[in-house]
């Protein structure tokens, strides 16, 4: 086969994604194989590749290998230094264990910034040469395109948006700050809003539904047929996202915010809010031609961008 071929290995806490990825971002093959985190570290790594080895042994031109993870990449040792879900894979070489025994590049980022990467490369990013990438989900993650270059910082760790603070002194997070945006604007925050309302008595419309059944997508179906609990919910949420991006835009002077995840599926209602309350707190000359964009890669987001890392990296060869 002489068409060159791309491995996206999406690592997560409970399973991996591994997919087979053309130069044309079409995933030809994929699996997903558990996370198995009562083995060694090389254990763990070495199930990973095993699909790869498969599609070498069936002839695939495999060009090289990318790794997002959820945690934070060092760019200068090429590890993981934090990892709360997988703590076996927290400061192992396991980058350079894959690229010895694949004899293949293997290059390893922040799931986020994977996830930024892959837009630029296949997705909504691909005319932009300035934008951020926000990932909503159970947390709140992001990647940031410079110049048409994946901007990482000093070590590796840029991006970190959902540690930006937007309450001094407020929420506490996971993290051990108070008071970043995670902790106001994930699905999780949203969820919170109407859960402890229900608790207080100041949310009344969700009566007769069961607190444990309550997910955002039933808070952003309801906001959508006007409900005014859910709907209060939901624009909290985007204003503090809204504001903590337009201070970005601000920063950076970007030509877009690409807004990815689990609660930028609710699609145009929660884009179309959240760049209602950003340009609100950006400068007009500076959102004048800005785009605020829902991403395209949706599901198989993990695997193309990590895929993406290496198609990135033979660009600015």
């Amino acid at each position: 086969m002489s068409e060159k071929y791309y491995v996206g290995i999406d690592i997560g806490g409970t399973t991996a994604k591994i997919g087979l990825v053309d130069s044309y971002g079409t995933i030809v093959d994929k699996t997903q194989v558990k996370t198995q985190k009562n083995l060694k570290w090389e254990k763990i790594i070495d199930s990973f590749i095993k699909p790869v080895e498969d599609w070498k042994e069936k002839g695939y031109s495999i060009n090289g290998i990318g790794i997002g993870a959820p945690g934070a990449f060092d760019k200068n040792t090429r590890m993981l230094t934090n990892c709360p879900n997988i703590a076996e894979l927290t400061n192992v070489p396991f980058v350079d264990y894959i690229s010895k025994k694949l004899d293949r590049k293997v290059i390893g980022d922040n799931d986020a910034t994977c996830a930024a990467v892959g837009e630029h490369v296949f997705g909504a990013g691909k005319k932009y040469e300035n934008f951020v990438f926000v990932t909503v989900g159970t947390g709140i993650g992001g990647g940031i395109i410079l110049n048409n270059k994946v901007y990482r910082g000093k070590d590796g760790y840029a991006g970190e948006l959902g540690h930006v603070i937007a309450v001094p002194d407020g929420r506490e997070c996971n993290c051990g700050n108070k008071g970043c945006i995670e902790r106001y604007a994930s699905a999780t925050a949203i969820i919170k809003t109407i859960t402890d309302g229900i608790k207080r008595g100041d949310v009344t419309s969700y009566s007769g539904v069961n607190i444990e059944d309550i997910d955002a997508k039933m808070i952003f179906n309801r906001a959508k047929d006007g409900d005014i609990d859910s709907i209060n919910a939901v624009d909290t949420a985007c204003r503090y996202l809204g504001h903590v991006m337009g201070s970005v835009v601000n920063l950076l002077n970007l030509d877009a915010v690409i807004i990815g995840g689990g609660v930028a599926a609710a699609g145009n209602y929660y884009i179309e809010k959240v760049d209602y309350f950003l340009k609100q707190v950006g400068w007009i000359s500076f959102c004048k031609n800005l785009k605020v964009l829902p991403a395209e890669l949706l599901n198989d987001a993990g695997i193309i961008g990590a895929a993406s890392l290496i198609l990135e990296d033979i660009k600015h060869q």
